[in-house]
Protein backbone atom coordinates (compact mmCIF):
# COMPACT_ATOMS: atom_id res chain seq x y z
CA UNK A 1 0.00 0.00 0.00
CA UNK A 2 1.56 3.42 -0.78
CA UNK A 3 0.96 5.78 1.77
CA UNK A 4 1.82 9.68 2.45
CA UNK A 5 4.16 10.03 4.62
CA UNK A 6 3.61 12.23 7.94
CA UNK A 7 6.85 13.22 10.29
CA UNK A 8 6.22 13.04 13.49
CA UNK A 9 8.17 15.18 16.21
CA UNK A 10 7.78 13.40 19.16
CA UNK A 11 10.43 11.45 21.11
CA UNK A 12 10.19 7.35 20.44
CA UNK A 13 12.02 4.11 20.98
CA UNK A 14 15.18 3.05 20.02
CA UNK A 15 13.76 0.86 17.74
CA UNK A 16 11.75 1.69 14.07
CA UNK A 17 8.37 2.26 15.17
CA UNK A 18 5.44 3.89 12.82
CA UNK A 19 2.02 4.67 13.06
CA UNK A 20 -1.02 3.80 11.15
CA UNK A 21 -4.75 4.21 11.02
CA UNK A 22 -6.27 1.55 11.91
CA UNK A 23 -8.34 1.61 8.15
CA UNK A 24 -4.89 1.38 6.73
CA UNK A 25 -3.52 -1.41 9.50
CA UNK A 26 -6.64 -3.77 8.69
CA UNK A 27 -6.28 -3.11 4.40
CA UNK A 28 -2.38 -4.53 5.29
CA UNK A 29 -3.49 -6.98 7.10
CA UNK A 30 -1.58 -5.82 10.04
CA UNK A 31 -2.24 -5.54 14.34
CA UNK A 32 -0.37 -3.40 16.52
CA UNK A 33 2.58 -4.46 17.71
CA UNK A 34 3.07 -6.50 14.48
CA UNK A 35 5.06 -5.40 11.46
CA UNK A 36 5.33 -4.10 8.29
CA UNK A 37 7.97 -3.48 5.56
CA UNK A 38 8.32 0.58 5.05
CA UNK A 39 10.12 1.03 1.27
CA UNK A 40 11.10 4.48 0.81
CA UNK A 41 13.10 4.99 -2.26
CA UNK A 42 16.45 3.12 -2.24
CA UNK A 43 15.68 3.13 1.49
CA UNK A 44 13.74 -0.32 3.13
CA UNK A 45 12.95 -1.29 6.83
CA UNK A 46 11.14 -3.21 8.81
CA UNK A 47 9.13 -1.10 11.38
CA UNK A 48 6.88 -2.07 14.52
CA UNK A 49 3.22 -0.83 14.20
CA UNK A 50 1.23 1.31 16.34
CA UNK A 51 -2.27 2.20 15.55
CA UNK A 52 -3.96 5.61 15.67
CA UNK A 53 -7.55 7.38 14.35
CA UNK A 54 -6.46 10.85 14.82
CA UNK A 55 -2.66 11.84 14.89
CA UNK A 56 -2.22 10.03 11.43
CA UNK A 57 -5.27 10.01 9.02
CA UNK A 58 -6.42 6.97 6.11
CA UNK A 59 -3.21 7.10 3.69
CA UNK A 60 -0.75 8.72 5.56
CA UNK A 61 1.69 6.69 7.84
CA UNK A 62 3.65 8.18 10.56
CA UNK A 63 7.35 8.00 11.11
CA UNK A 64 8.71 9.58 13.78
CA UNK A 65 11.20 12.89 12.88
CA UNK A 66 14.46 10.91 14.37
CA UNK A 67 13.97 8.22 12.21
CA UNK A 68 13.86 10.27 9.07
CA UNK A 69 16.89 12.07 10.04
CA UNK A 70 18.59 8.16 10.12
CA UNK A 71 17.07 7.40 6.83
CA UNK A 72 18.10 10.10 4.61
CA UNK A 73 17.76 14.18 4.80
CA UNK A 74 14.50 14.26 3.28
CA UNK A 75 12.14 11.02 3.54
CA UNK A 76 10.17 12.43 0.78
CA UNK A 77 6.63 12.14 -0.01
CA UNK A 78 5.49 8.51 -0.18
CA UNK A 79 6.36 5.23 1.20
CA UNK A 80 5.07 1.67 0.48
CA UNK A 81 4.36 -0.35 3.51
CA UNK A 82 3.70 -3.82 3.04
CA UNK A 83 3.07 -6.78 5.36
CA UNK A 84 6.42 -7.95 7.33
CA UNK A 85 6.92 -11.23 9.34
CA UNK A 86 8.70 -10.71 13.13
CA UNK A 87 12.28 -11.95 13.05
CA UNK A 88 12.76 -15.91 13.96
CA UNK A 89 14.38 -15.24 17.36
CA UNK A 90 10.76 -13.91 18.71
CA UNK A 91 10.06 -17.60 18.63
CA UNK A 92 13.27 -18.37 19.91
CA UNK A 93 12.13 -15.89 22.96
CA UNK A 94 9.00 -17.75 23.32
CA UNK A 95 10.80 -21.25 23.49
CA UNK A 96 12.73 -19.53 26.50
CA UNK A 97 9.62 -18.72 28.25
CA UNK A 98 8.23 -22.51 27.75
CA UNK A 99 11.66 -23.59 29.57
CA UNK A 100 13.45 -24.87 26.99
CA UNK A 101 17.95 -24.29 26.73
CA UNK A 102 18.43 -21.80 23.69
CA UNK A 103 21.13 -23.15 21.00
CA UNK A 104 24.29 -20.81 20.39
CA UNK A 105 22.47 -19.89 17.29
CA UNK A 106 19.47 -18.93 18.48
CA UNK A 107 21.16 -17.00 21.51
CA UNK A 108 23.51 -15.32 18.70
CA UNK A 109 19.75 -14.05 16.75
CA UNK A 110 18.21 -12.48 19.53
CA UNK A 111 21.90 -10.85 20.53
CA UNK A 112 21.98 -9.46 16.76
CA UNK A 113 18.31 -9.08 16.44
CA UNK A 114 18.90 -6.72 19.59
CA UNK A 115 21.68 -4.54 18.50
CA UNK A 116 20.16 -3.89 15.02
CA UNK A 117 16.59 -2.57 17.54
CA UNK A 118 15.22 -5.58 15.11
CA UNK A 119 13.01 -6.58 18.81
CA UNK A 120 10.53 -4.63 20.54
CA UNK A 121 10.88 -3.46 24.48
CA UNK A 122 7.98 -5.72 24.55
CA UNK A 123 9.79 -8.65 23.27
CA UNK A 124 12.98 -7.79 25.10
CA UNK A 125 10.85 -7.91 28.15
CA UNK A 126 9.43 -11.34 27.37
CA UNK A 127 12.96 -12.63 27.11
CA UNK A 128 14.54 -10.82 30.14
CA UNK A 129 11.24 -12.31 32.09
CA UNK A 130 11.95 -15.67 30.46
CA UNK A 131 15.36 -15.73 31.80
CA UNK A 132 14.47 -14.66 35.31
CA UNK A 133 11.76 -17.31 35.64
CA UNK A 134 13.44 -20.20 33.27
CA UNK A 135 16.99 -19.38 33.79
CA UNK A 136 19.76 -20.01 31.60
CA UNK A 137 22.61 -23.23 31.84
CA UNK A 138 26.54 -22.69 32.23
CA UNK A 139 26.47 -23.14 28.18
CA UNK A 140 23.79 -20.40 27.03
CA UNK A 141 25.79 -18.07 29.42
CA UNK A 142 29.03 -18.65 27.65
CA UNK A 143 26.77 -18.39 24.39
CA UNK A 144 24.86 -14.89 25.02
CA UNK A 145 28.87 -13.98 26.41
CA UNK A 146 30.33 -14.25 23.24
CA UNK A 147 27.49 -13.24 21.43
CA UNK A 148 27.09 -9.69 22.96
CA UNK A 149 31.07 -9.35 22.34
CA UNK A 150 30.89 -10.45 18.90
CA UNK A 151 28.15 -8.09 18.10
CA UNK A 152 30.20 -4.85 19.54
CA UNK A 153 33.89 -3.05 19.73
CA UNK A 154 36.15 -4.93 21.65
CA UNK A 155 39.46 -2.66 22.97
CA UNK A 156 43.04 -3.98 21.02
CA UNK A 157 45.29 -2.99 24.20
CA UNK A 158 48.88 -4.08 23.08
CA UNK A 159 50.04 -3.83 26.83
CA UNK A 160 49.95 -7.31 28.53
CA UNK A 161 48.13 -8.63 31.20
CA UNK A 162 45.29 -6.77 31.39
CA UNK A 163 43.91 -6.35 34.91
CA UNK A 164 40.06 -4.88 35.90
CA UNK A 165 37.79 -4.74 38.91
CA UNK A 166 34.00 -4.69 39.27
CA UNK A 167 31.29 -3.83 42.19
CA UNK A 168 28.54 -5.56 41.97
CA UNK A 169 27.14 -2.10 43.02
CA UNK A 170 23.91 -1.62 46.01
CA UNK A 171 26.67 0.78 47.98
CA UNK A 172 26.48 4.59 48.07
CA UNK A 173 29.90 6.09 47.88
CA UNK A 174 31.91 3.38 46.82
CA UNK A 175 34.54 4.70 44.68
CA UNK A 176 36.89 2.25 44.63
CA UNK A 177 38.09 2.00 41.13
CA UNK A 178 39.28 5.31 41.41
CA UNK A 179 41.63 4.68 43.81
CA UNK A 180 42.57 1.19 42.67
CA UNK A 181 43.29 1.99 39.16
CA UNK A 182 46.07 4.77 39.72
CA UNK A 183 47.21 1.95 42.49
CA UNK A 184 48.07 -0.54 40.10
CA UNK A 185 48.79 2.02 36.90
CA UNK A 186 51.49 3.31 39.75
CA UNK A 187 52.98 -0.19 39.79
CA UNK A 188 53.06 -0.37 35.94
CA UNK A 189 49.98 -2.56 35.61
CA UNK A 190 47.74 -2.30 32.70
CA UNK A 191 44.06 -1.57 33.45
CA UNK A 192 41.66 0.46 31.15
CA UNK A 193 38.59 0.85 33.03
CA UNK A 194 35.48 1.33 31.61
CA UNK A 195 32.51 2.18 34.07
CA UNK A 196 29.04 2.86 34.05
CA UNK A 197 27.04 5.82 34.81
CA UNK A 198 24.26 6.05 37.91
CA UNK A 199 21.00 4.72 37.16
CA UNK A 200 18.88 4.42 40.99
CA UNK A 201 22.19 5.77 42.89
CA UNK A 202 23.69 9.43 43.35
CA UNK A 203 26.30 8.47 41.09
CA UNK A 204 28.63 6.11 39.29
CA UNK A 205 32.29 5.95 38.45
CA UNK A 206 31.64 8.06 35.49
CA UNK A 207 29.65 10.62 37.04
CA UNK A 208 32.81 11.43 39.78
CA UNK A 209 35.45 11.04 37.40
CA UNK A 210 33.22 13.46 35.01
CA UNK A 211 33.88 16.25 37.73
CA UNK A 212 37.59 15.68 36.85
CA UNK A 213 38.07 14.72 33.24
CA UNK A 214 36.07 13.88 30.32
CA UNK A 215 35.12 10.35 29.92
CA UNK A 216 33.87 9.94 26.76
CA UNK A 217 36.09 8.62 24.26
CA UNK A 218 36.34 6.59 21.17
CA UNK A 219 37.82 3.11 21.28
CA UNK A 220 40.58 4.19 19.43
CA UNK A 221 41.30 7.36 22.04
CA UNK A 222 41.01 4.52 24.78
CA UNK A 223 43.99 2.14 22.79
CA UNK A 224 46.48 5.41 22.51
CA UNK A 225 45.80 6.39 26.44
CA UNK A 226 45.99 3.02 27.96
CA UNK A 227 49.25 1.92 25.12
CA UNK A 228 50.67 5.31 26.44
CA UNK A 229 50.53 5.81 30.33
CA UNK A 230 48.78 2.21 31.04
CA UNK A 231 45.08 2.81 32.50
CA UNK A 232 41.97 5.00 32.40
CA UNK A 233 38.70 5.56 33.95
CA UNK A 234 35.97 6.05 30.75
CA UNK A 235 32.58 5.67 30.13
CA UNK A 236 31.73 2.58 28.63
CA UNK A 237 29.00 3.78 27.20
CA UNK A 238 30.60 5.76 24.85
CA UNK A 239 32.67 2.69 23.30
CA UNK A 240 29.79 0.37 22.43
CA UNK A 241 31.65 -2.46 24.58
CA UNK A 242 28.75 -5.62 24.41
CA UNK A 243 26.12 -2.96 22.94
CA UNK A 244 23.35 -5.72 23.52
CA UNK A 245 23.71 -5.30 27.34
CA UNK A 246 23.32 -2.00 27.41
CA UNK A 247 20.22 -2.60 25.50
CA UNK A 248 19.04 -5.32 28.22
CA UNK A 249 19.89 -2.78 31.08
CA UNK A 250 17.26 -0.40 29.94
CA UNK A 251 14.70 -3.61 30.11
CA UNK A 252 15.73 -4.89 33.14
CA UNK A 253 15.69 -1.77 35.38
CA UNK A 254 12.71 -0.45 34.91
CA UNK A 255 11.23 -4.02 36.06
CA UNK A 256 13.45 -4.73 38.71
CA UNK A 257 14.56 -7.86 37.37
CA UNK A 258 18.18 -8.91 37.52
CA UNK A 259 18.89 -12.30 36.60
CA UNK A 260 21.66 -14.08 37.94
CA UNK A 261 22.52 -15.62 34.76
CA UNK A 262 22.18 -11.94 33.03
CA UNK A 263 24.04 -9.87 35.55
CA UNK A 264 26.63 -12.32 35.00
CA UNK A 265 26.56 -12.33 31.13
CA UNK A 266 26.45 -8.48 31.47
CA UNK A 267 29.25 -8.42 33.55
CA UNK A 268 31.93 -10.81 31.74
CA UNK A 269 31.18 -9.57 28.44
CA UNK A 270 31.66 -5.89 29.41
CA UNK A 271 35.04 -7.84 30.80
CA UNK A 272 36.08 -10.44 28.09
CA UNK A 273 35.14 -6.86 25.31
CA UNK A 274 37.96 -5.08 27.29
CA UNK A 275 40.50 -7.88 26.49
CA UNK A 276 40.34 -8.06 30.86
CA UNK A 277 42.57 -11.55 31.89
CA UNK A 278 42.72 -11.05 35.66
CA UNK A 279 39.66 -9.68 37.37
CA UNK A 280 38.45 -8.93 41.22
CA UNK A 281 34.74 -8.67 41.56
CA UNK A 282 33.29 -7.21 44.70
CA UNK A 283 30.41 -8.47 45.93
CA UNK A 284 28.47 -6.63 48.72
CA UNK A 285 26.38 -8.05 51.02
CA UNK A 286 23.51 -5.55 52.80
CA UNK A 287 20.06 -5.44 53.43
CA UNK A 288 19.42 -2.69 50.58
CA UNK A 289 22.57 -3.81 48.46
CA UNK A 290 21.80 -5.67 45.16
CA UNK A 291 23.00 -8.68 46.55
CA UNK A 292 21.43 -9.71 50.34
CA UNK A 293 22.14 -13.20 51.11
CA UNK A 294 25.81 -14.46 51.80
CA UNK A 295 24.99 -17.82 50.30
CA UNK A 296 24.04 -16.66 47.36
CA UNK A 297 26.56 -14.41 46.94
CA UNK A 298 29.35 -17.23 47.45
CA UNK A 299 27.16 -19.14 44.75
CA UNK A 300 27.08 -16.48 42.57
CA UNK A 301 31.07 -15.98 43.13
CA UNK A 302 31.80 -19.74 42.38
CA UNK A 303 29.62 -19.26 39.12
CA UNK A 304 31.99 -16.02 37.88
CA UNK A 305 35.18 -18.21 38.76
CA UNK A 306 33.50 -20.94 36.84
CA UNK A 307 32.67 -18.90 33.88
CA UNK A 308 35.76 -16.92 34.14
CA UNK A 309 37.42 -20.17 33.47
CA UNK A 310 35.66 -20.93 30.30
CA UNK A 311 36.49 -17.27 28.97
CA UNK A 312 40.30 -17.76 29.35
CA UNK A 313 39.77 -15.14 32.40
CA UNK A 314 41.51 -15.57 35.91
CA UNK A 315 38.30 -14.43 38.38
CA UNK A 316 39.03 -13.75 41.82
CA UNK A 317 36.42 -12.65 44.31
CA UNK A 318 35.70 -10.77 47.72
CA UNK A 319 32.61 -10.55 49.40
CA UNK A 320 32.14 -7.16 51.52
CA UNK A 321 30.02 -5.80 53.84
CA UNK A 322 27.44 -3.67 52.35
CA UNK A 323 25.61 -2.25 55.42
CA UNK A 324 26.68 1.05 55.08
CA UNK A 325 28.38 3.91 52.55
CA UNK A 326 31.99 3.94 51.83
CA UNK A 327 33.22 7.09 52.09
CA UNK A 328 31.99 10.74 53.69
CA UNK A 329 30.25 11.89 50.76
CA UNK A 330 27.37 11.02 48.40
CA UNK A 331 26.83 12.75 45.13
CA UNK A 332 29.47 12.89 42.18
CA UNK A 333 32.19 15.88 43.74
CA UNK A 334 31.34 15.03 47.10
CA UNK A 335 33.21 11.19 46.62
CA UNK A 336 35.59 12.95 43.88
CA UNK A 337 36.77 14.88 47.29
CA UNK A 338 37.21 11.57 49.38
CA UNK A 339 38.73 10.01 46.41
CA UNK A 340 41.54 12.84 46.30
CA UNK A 341 41.97 13.23 50.11
CA UNK A 342 42.46 9.31 49.60
CA UNK A 343 45.39 9.45 47.01
CA UNK A 344 46.72 11.74 49.16
CA UNK A 345 47.15 9.85 52.27
CA UNK A 346 44.16 11.44 54.21
CA UNK A 347 40.47 10.83 53.52
CA UNK A 348 38.05 8.19 54.41
CA UNK A 349 39.95 5.01 56.78
CA UNK A 350 37.11 2.53 54.76
CA UNK A 351 37.58 3.85 50.96
CA UNK A 352 41.40 3.50 51.74
CA UNK A 353 41.05 -0.23 53.30
CA UNK A 354 38.61 -1.50 50.60
CA UNK A 355 40.76 0.58 47.65
CA UNK A 356 44.14 -1.55 48.96
CA UNK A 357 42.46 -4.46 49.40
CA UNK A 358 41.23 -4.78 45.87
CA UNK A 359 44.46 -3.91 44.57
CA UNK A 360 46.61 -5.80 46.61
CA UNK A 361 44.46 -9.02 45.55
CA UNK A 362 45.14 -7.84 41.79
CA UNK A 363 49.37 -7.49 42.65
CA UNK A 364 48.89 -10.91 44.27
CA UNK A 365 47.60 -12.02 40.43
CA UNK A 366 49.58 -10.81 38.64
CA UNK A 367 52.92 -11.23 40.48
CA UNK A 368 53.58 -8.16 41.52
CA UNK A 369 53.07 -9.27 45.56
CA UNK A 370 53.73 -12.77 47.49
CA UNK A 371 50.69 -14.02 48.55
CA UNK A 372 49.47 -11.89 51.48
CA UNK A 373 51.27 -8.69 50.94
CA UNK A 374 49.45 -7.15 48.42
CA UNK A 375 47.95 -5.36 50.66
CA UNK A 376 50.73 -3.88 51.54
CA UNK A 377 52.52 -2.39 48.79
CA UNK A 378 48.90 -1.22 47.70
CA UNK A 379 49.43 1.41 50.56
CA UNK A 380 52.56 1.94 49.97
CA UNK A 381 52.06 3.32 46.43
CA UNK A 382 49.50 6.07 48.23
CA UNK A 383 51.68 6.31 51.36
CA UNK A 384 54.88 7.26 48.58
CA UNK A 385 52.28 9.48 46.44
CA UNK A 386 53.14 7.37 43.37
CA UNK A 387 49.46 6.57 42.73
CA UNK A 388 48.28 10.52 43.25
CA UNK A 389 50.79 11.20 40.72
CA UNK A 390 49.30 8.45 38.39
CA UNK A 391 45.81 9.40 39.24
CA UNK A 392 46.55 13.49 38.18
CA UNK A 393 48.41 11.66 35.07
CA UNK A 394 45.23 10.47 33.98
CA UNK A 395 43.28 13.27 34.84
CA UNK A 396 45.63 14.72 32.32
CA UNK A 397 45.69 12.57 29.78
CA UNK A 398 41.80 12.51 29.81
CA UNK A 399 41.42 16.15 29.67
CA UNK A 400 41.18 18.12 32.87
CA UNK A 401 43.15 19.77 34.94
CA UNK A 402 45.90 17.61 36.25
CA UNK A 403 46.71 20.14 38.70
CA UNK A 404 43.30 20.06 40.40
CA UNK A 405 42.48 21.03 43.69
CA UNK A 406 39.78 20.30 46.53
CA UNK A 407 38.84 23.31 46.46
CA UNK A 408 38.38 23.57 43.05
CA UNK A 409 35.78 21.34 42.38
CA UNK A 410 31.85 22.37 42.22
CA UNK A 411 29.73 22.38 45.29
CA UNK A 412 26.22 23.24 46.34
CA UNK A 413 25.60 26.39 47.19
CA UNK A 414 22.66 25.48 49.40
CA UNK A 415 23.29 23.45 52.43
CA UNK A 416 21.50 21.67 55.65
CA UNK A 417 22.29 20.88 58.46
CA UNK A 418 20.43 17.77 59.90
CA UNK A 419 20.96 17.38 63.53
CA UNK A 420 20.56 14.35 65.84
CA UNK A 421 17.66 14.50 68.39
CA UNK A 422 18.48 11.55 70.91
CA UNK A 423 21.87 10.56 72.22
CA UNK A 424 22.63 7.09 71.45
CA UNK A 425 25.40 4.78 68.95
CA UNK A 426 24.96 4.55 65.08
CA UNK A 427 24.74 0.79 64.41
CA UNK A 428 22.50 0.89 60.56
CA UNK A 429 22.41 3.00 57.51
CA UNK A 430 20.00 2.86 55.07
CA UNK A 431 21.73 2.97 51.88
CA UNK A 432 18.77 2.90 49.95
CA UNK A 433 17.13 6.02 51.24
CA UNK A 434 21.15 7.91 50.98
CA UNK A 435 20.47 7.15 47.89
CA UNK A 436 17.03 8.57 47.29
CA UNK A 437 17.59 11.71 49.54
CA UNK A 438 20.75 12.47 47.40
CA UNK A 439 18.95 12.19 44.04
CA UNK A 440 16.46 14.51 45.66
CA UNK A 441 19.18 17.06 46.36
CA UNK A 442 20.09 16.69 42.41
CA UNK A 443 22.89 14.04 42.14
CA UNK A 444 23.84 12.67 39.97
CA UNK A 445 23.39 15.36 37.14
CA UNK A 446 24.21 18.61 39.78
CA UNK A 447 27.31 17.61 40.11
CA UNK A 448 27.69 19.20 43.41
CA UNK A 449 24.75 17.90 45.04
CA UNK A 450 24.53 15.41 47.71
CA UNK A 451 25.30 14.40 51.17
CA UNK A 452 28.15 15.22 53.60
CA UNK A 453 28.20 12.37 56.81
CA UNK A 454 29.84 13.77 59.72
CA UNK A 455 29.21 10.45 61.24
CA UNK A 456 29.29 6.95 60.50
CA UNK A 457 28.07 3.30 61.94
CA UNK A 458 29.57 2.47 64.88
CA UNK A 459 30.13 5.71 66.49
CA UNK A 460 28.38 7.50 69.33
CA UNK A 461 26.25 10.74 68.91
CA UNK A 462 24.92 12.84 71.87
CA UNK A 463 21.68 15.26 70.93
CA UNK A 464 22.44 18.28 68.80
CA UNK A 465 25.66 16.44 67.13
CA UNK A 466 25.90 17.19 63.33
CA UNK A 467 24.72 14.08 61.52
CA UNK A 468 24.74 15.13 57.91
CA UNK A 469 24.51 17.56 55.27
CA UNK A 470 22.52 18.10 52.44
CA UNK A 471 24.29 20.01 49.27
CA UNK A 472 21.99 21.54 46.36
CA UNK A 473 22.65 23.63 43.54
CA UNK A 474 19.52 24.85 43.59
CA UNK A 475 17.15 26.00 46.93
CA UNK A 476 14.29 23.97 45.50
CA UNK A 477 16.57 20.84 45.83
CA UNK A 478 17.12 21.02 49.44
CA UNK A 479 13.64 21.35 49.97
CA UNK A 480 12.56 18.11 47.73
CA UNK A 481 14.97 16.32 50.12
CA UNK A 482 13.56 17.90 53.65
CA UNK A 483 10.37 16.64 52.73
CA UNK A 484 11.30 13.33 52.24
CA UNK A 485 13.04 14.04 55.52
CA UNK A 486 10.74 15.23 57.27
CA UNK A 487 8.13 13.38 55.70
CA UNK A 488 8.80 10.25 57.26
CA UNK A 489 6.57 8.98 60.12
CA UNK A 490 8.88 7.36 61.96
CA UNK A 491 11.25 10.63 62.60
CA UNK A 492 13.99 12.23 61.31
CA UNK A 493 16.99 10.32 62.36
CA UNK A 494 14.85 6.84 61.36
CA UNK A 495 14.85 8.01 57.74
CA UNK A 496 19.01 7.45 57.02
CA UNK A 497 19.70 6.67 60.84
CA UNK A 498 17.49 3.92 63.03
CA UNK A 499 17.96 6.01 66.35
CA UNK A 500 16.72 4.62 69.87
CA UNK A 501 17.12 6.32 73.22
CA UNK A 502 20.65 5.09 74.17
CA UNK A 503 21.45 3.43 71.40
CA UNK A 504 21.65 5.05 68.26
CA UNK A 505 21.19 3.30 64.71
CA UNK A 506 22.42 5.03 61.27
Amino acid sequence: MLLKIKTLDIEATDYPLVLLHKDDAKAIGVRRLGRVNVKLGSKEFVAVVDLTERVVAKGEVGLYEYLCDRLDKSCGINAEVTLASPPDSVESIKKKLDGNALSKEELQNIIEDTVENRLSDIELSAFVSGVYTRGLSNEEVINLINSMVSTGQTLDIKRKPIFDKHCIGGVPGNRTTMVVVPILGAAGLTIPKTSSRAISSAAGTTDTMEVLCDVSFHKNEIEKIVNKIGCCIVWGGGVDLAIADDKLIKIRNPLGLDPESLLLASILAKKKASGSQKVVIDIPVGKNAKIKDENFARKLARDFITLGERLEMEIKCIITYGEKPIGRGIGPSLEAIDVLKVLAGDGPYDLREKSCEIAGLLFEMGGKAPRGRGKEIAEQMIDSGKAMSKFREIIGEQGGNAKVKIEDLPIGSYQHTVKSEIEGRIDFMDTRMINMIARACGAPDDKGAGIFFHVEKGERVKKGKDLFTLYAEKDKKIDNALEIINGNPIGVEKVIYDIVEGELSI
